[in-house]
C-alpha cells in the first residue's frame, strides 16, 4: 500500500477516534451531572447513589495516579524509591496539624522556606529531590492519604 490508500484509513481511524471520545465524555459529564443533583437523604435514589459513589480508596488511587504520585514514591507504600515511602506518613505527621501535612502535600518547598521542623527533617534527608507541587483540595489529599494507609 502506498501512502494514497493509507490516508483515508488514517481518517477513518481518527473519526473513530473522535467518536468515541464524544461518547465516553457525554456519558462521565452525564454521570457527574447526575452526582452533583441534590437528593435528599431519605429518597430511594440517595441510596442508590451513595451504592454506587467511589469510595475514598477508589477516588484515592485515582488521584494518586492521576497526579503520578508513583513515579517517585513506590506503590507498594514500604520501601523507599527516589523519595521515601509513604505508609504510615499520617503517623510520621501526628505531632503536626493535619493542615501542615496538607501543606506539605501541596507545597512542599514552602513548608521548607518557613522552617518548619518536620519538613526540614525531610529535606535534609532527601535534598535534593523536591516534590512536585499539587494543586489538590482537602477532600482530595485525604481521599489520597487513605489510598496510601490501605
Amino acid at each position: 500500500m502506498d501512502a494514497k490508500q493509507l490516508l483515508p484509513l488514517l481518517y477513518a481511524s481518527v473519526a473513530a477516534i473522535l467518536v468515541v471520545l464524544a461518547i465516553t465524555l457525554t456519558l462521565a459529564l452525564r454521570r457527574e451531572k447526575e452526582f452533583l443533583t441534590p437528593v435528599p437523604p431519605t429518597s430511594p435514589a440517595f441510596a442508590q447513589r451513595m451504592a454506587t459513589a467511589p469510595s475514598a480508596y477508589q477516588e484515592g488511587k485515582a488521584v494518586w495516579n492521576n497526579s503520578a504520585c508513583g513515579s517517585c514514591h513506590n506503590k507498594n507504600m514500604k520501601d523507599d524509591m527516589t523519595a521515601p515511602a509513604l505508609g504510615g506518613v499520617t503517623e510520621r505527621w501526628a505531632a503536626y496539624p493535619r493542615e501542615d501535612l496538607y501543606a506539605w502535600i501541596r507545597n512542599s518547598q514552602r513548608l521548607i522556606a518557613e522552617k518548619h521542623p518536620r519538613a526540614l527533617e525531610l529535606w535534609e534527608k532527601w535534598s535534593p529531590s523536591v516534590m512536585s507541587r499539587y494543586d489538590l483540595t482537602d477532600e482530595e489529599i485525604e481521599a489520597v492519604l487513605e489510598y496510601i494507609e490501605q
